[in-house]
């Protein structure tokens, strides 16, 4: 069912203001860190320690990929605070940036919508 045109670029323009607004909510996340920030436990190989018996060493860490490769970085108990809010603010600069691309694409499939229902053909065929 066709739309009527001016409905659709009423909706094409409600749509690019609303990918407006989510662009200036990505770019005001201020300092962030690509990562994830956990509590990591593990073993650390002594036979005697108490790892080895299940009561593994508990280390905040930092992780992810660079140049293909997964890194870890341990994290100093004095900066846990600051790299879990960087880490934080990276999840939702990443989860903003998948909206905005879903909605480029609808975006980008109205504007087309728009532009077929005022096509005119010239010459008439």
């Amino acid at each position: 069912m066709k739309r009527k045109p001016p409905a659709l670029r009423q909706k094409l323009w409600r749509d690019f203001r609303a990918w407006g607004r989510l662009l200036r909510a990505m770019t005001s996340q201020g300092p962030l860190t690509p990562g994830s920030f956990y509590l990591m436990r593990r073993k650390c190989g002594k036979a005697s320690c108490r790892c080895a018996r299940g009561h593994l060493h508990p280390a905040w860490v930092l992780t992810r990929t660079e140049s293909g490769r997964h890194k870890l970085y341990a994290v100093p108990a004095d900066q846990r605070a600051r790299v879990r809010q960087l880490a934080a603010a990276w999840r939702r600069y990443q989860r903003a940036r998948a909206r905005l691309v879903k909605q480029a694409a609808a975006l980008l499939k109205l504007a087309d919508q728009v532009a077929q229902n005022e096509r005119v053909d010239w010459p008439a065929p």
